[in-house]
This record gives structure tokens, sequence and C-alpha cells, in this order.
């Protein structure tokens, strides 16, 4: 039995928990711009990011860079020293966004530094990756990675990612719009980043929502030595699902069929371990012993 916080319904309208007098935006807030920020780590012609943009056009004005081709597993590296440049993307109607030849992570960090409308991004959205990223994926990650760059200069940020076989976006693009308008209403939350993950695309396949801490992976990475080249050795990467997850963690309401929100920090610090080894008493002097 579980006992992760979650949301017993499925349906779009009424998947978030309200706080008491918590209804639509009041019309001062309605008529303030609220600027998102939309990036990921599939890449511009991702259909994810597409259909993520569109549906959060209905909240806010939405800017939209990102990696110019596939980046998955970029975590939040960087290319430092390097130039950048901006390539508008365009359809029948206009340029849509931008892409980087970059990663996820500097390609949200060159929107937060050259493209800030007045006012500033109140939020970057990432997403909605193919693939799940919930547990031990958040720090590979190329989705997160990008959220956290928001992070990095301040703002508050979703990363939303998709798991399962079917990838139609229609549904946790809905969810993640209407999950974005509840942060819209609320204090921001600068330096945080919410991880959402979809083990399924439908509204019927979810089972509920569970705010829950990052941990565990639904799948194993691993590499299996097959047939070498002459001298080299080669090794083929395998996925194995582990048996189980570590309770009231993400990964076990995920595979429980629920939509997961992990907060997540930019700060890494352990506050347990920073006490502890703070107080060993250390010393540079290498001939000087230390306090314990």
């Amino acid at each position: 039995m579980t006992r992760l916080p979650m949301a017993t319904t499925a349906s779009v309208a009424s998947l978030m928990i309200l706080a008491p007098g918590c209804g639509p935006l009041s019309q001062e807030a309605a008529d303030t711009p609220y600027h998102i920020l939309v990036t990921n780590d599939d890449g511009i012609g991702s259909p994810g990011i597409r259909v993520l943009a569109d549906a959060l056009r209905d909240v806010g004005e939405v800017t939209v860079v990102a990696p110019c081709g596939q980046m998955s597993g970029s975590s939040m590296s960087v290319q430092l020293g390097r130039e950048k440049r901006l390539v508008p993307i365009s359809d029948d109607n206009g340029t849509w966004g931008y892409c980087v030849e970059a990663t996820p992570a500097d390609a949200a960090m060159l929107a937060l530094e050259a493209l800030v409308p007045d006012g500033g991004f109140d939020l970057v959205v990432s997403g909605i990756n193919a693939g799940a990223n919930t547990g031990d994926f958040g720090h590979m990650s190329g989705t997160v990675g990008a959220a956290m760059m928001g992070a990095y200069y301040e703002v508050p940020a979703v990363a939303s990612s998709l798991g399962g076989q079917e990838m139609d976006f229609a549904y946790p693009a809905a969810f993640t719009a209407r999950f974005v308008e509840e942060l819209r209403r609320r204090p921001p939350m600068p330096g945080l980043v919410l991880s959402v993950n979809f083990p399924a695309a439908t509204e019927d396949a979810i089972t509920g929502v569970a705010v829950a801490r990052m941990g565990g992976s639904y799948i194993r990475f691993g590499y299996e030595e097959i047939e070498p080249e002459g001298e080299v050795r080669v090794f083929r990467p395998g996925l194995t699902p582990p048996d189980t997850h570590p309770p009231e963690s993400d990964t076990e309401a995920f595979v429980a069929g629920m939509i997961t929100i992990a907060p997540l920090r930019f700060d890494w610090t352990d506050e347990e371990a920073l006490l502890e080894v703070g107080s060993w008493e250390l010393d540079h002097r290498l001939g000087t012993p230390s306090g314990n």
C-alpha cells in the first residue's frame, strides 16, 4: 500500500489539487504578461515540443528555443567558449521558434541571456520528452538539464516527459498546460525544477497523480560484451527492468501507472554531510593531525 500523496481522478480538469480559494486568475494577473521559455533535448523537430508549445500558448506568451538535433542524455552539459548561432524555424505562419547547435542546457542558457522579454521569463518548460525521466534518470536527462538551467537563472522550471510505447503528446501537453496554469496562480518558486512524468499517453491509462521524491530507476542500463573487432573489445548496451523500486519514490508511483511530480533542487548540497564533514576539524597543514 502506497502512502504517496496523490490525486485519485484522471480528468485534466480535476487533476490539480487546488488550495481553498484558488480559482481562476484575477483580472490583474490575466492582464499581466506571463512569459514561458519552451525547450527540450529531443531537438526542435520533435513532435513533443511543438504540441507542448501550442498548449502553453493558451497560458502565456511562449518563446521556443531548443537544440537543432537529438541531444538526449546531455544532462546539464554546456559547451563553454563556443559561438552559438540562433537559427529561426518557420512554418506557413512564420517563425515559431529557434534552434541552436548546442546542448539543451546551452539552448536554454542562450535564450535566458539573449531573448529575455520585458519583465523576464516567468517559467521554463522543457519537453515533452520521448521517454520517462523518473528517479536516477533525472541526473542524465537533457530534458531535466535544460530545466535546471532555468533554476540556475532563478527562474522556476518544469520538465515534462512521456514514458510508455505510445508517443501521443496531446494529453501530456494538456496536463502540463493545466499544471502551468496552477503555477501561475501561486508565488514563484525560483531555483526549483518540477519533474513531471507520464507513464502513458492517454487519460484512461493513468491511475492518478503522485507528488513524490526522486528515487530508483524503472530501467537499468548495462553492457553485454560481444564479438571483438580484432583487438578492440565491443560492448552492446542492454536494458533490464529492476524487480523493486524505492518505497514512496517517483519511480514506484510511475510503474504503478501514476503521473509523478518530483520537486528537484539546483543546489545538490547534502545538509547532513555538510554538518558531519564540518565537524572533522580538518587542517590544511599536512603535519597537523586532524581534530578527530
